[in-house]
């Protein structure tokens, strides 16, 4: 689940700087089966997640309970709304006639809900080693979810924002040129 999370965030980073369209509908085509996998991959996890939860550590433990919770949270996230939301990126790709991907094509790939969410997902899950590794009180591990969440959004806001200007520098650029 932690390298899918990974690869697809990089496949949609790769998707916002994409200049043409073949090379997004590449990416999209990523990062929909990435996302994809999301729920099968958390099973992996959980799994043995379980196994040591009912044979170690028992439940009570603030991290172990807010940890799955977030891996249970985050199988649903992913389908519900990264998955609906790529597809659609996809499928706009594919009926995509021009080799420079469409306004209203570029506008999809810098949805602020898919970008909140996969950003977040992404947080979320570094907070969830993070508590693994550390075994925080509730307090604890109520305040490194919040911190997750708002380094999430935070990235989403910097990521759409820096492609956006560099997607308005090029096209100046390449208006000028002509």
């Amino acid at each position: 689940m932690f390298v899918a999370v990974g690869f697809t965030l990089l496949a949609m980073i790769s998707m916002l700087y994409s200049t043409k369209t073949e090379g997004l509908r590449n990416w999209a085509a990523l990062a929909v089966k990435l996302d994809g996998l999301l729920p099968f991959s958390v099973i992996l996890i959980l799994v043995p997640g379980l196994y040591l939860v009912f044979t170690s550590w028992g439940w009570g433990n603030s991290w172990v309970d807010i940890s799955l919770a977030l891996l249970l949270i985050m199988t649903f996230m992913g389908p519900i709304i990264n998955l609906r939301r790529l597809k659609s990126i996809l499928n706009g790709t594919i009926a995509e006639t021009e080799l420079v991907p469409s306004a209203g094509l570029l506008e999809k790939v810098r949805d602020r809900t898919l970008w909140n969410s996969v950003l977040i997902m992404t947080m979320l899950t570094i907070s969830i080693l993070f508590l693994m590794t550390v075994k925080l009180t509730m307090s604890g591990s109520i305040i490194t979810i919040v911190i997750a969440i708002i380094l999430g959004l935070l990235a989403a806001n910097i990521l759409i924002s820096k492609a956006t200007k560099t997607f308005s520098t090029t096209n100046s650029k390449a208006t000028v040129v002509k």
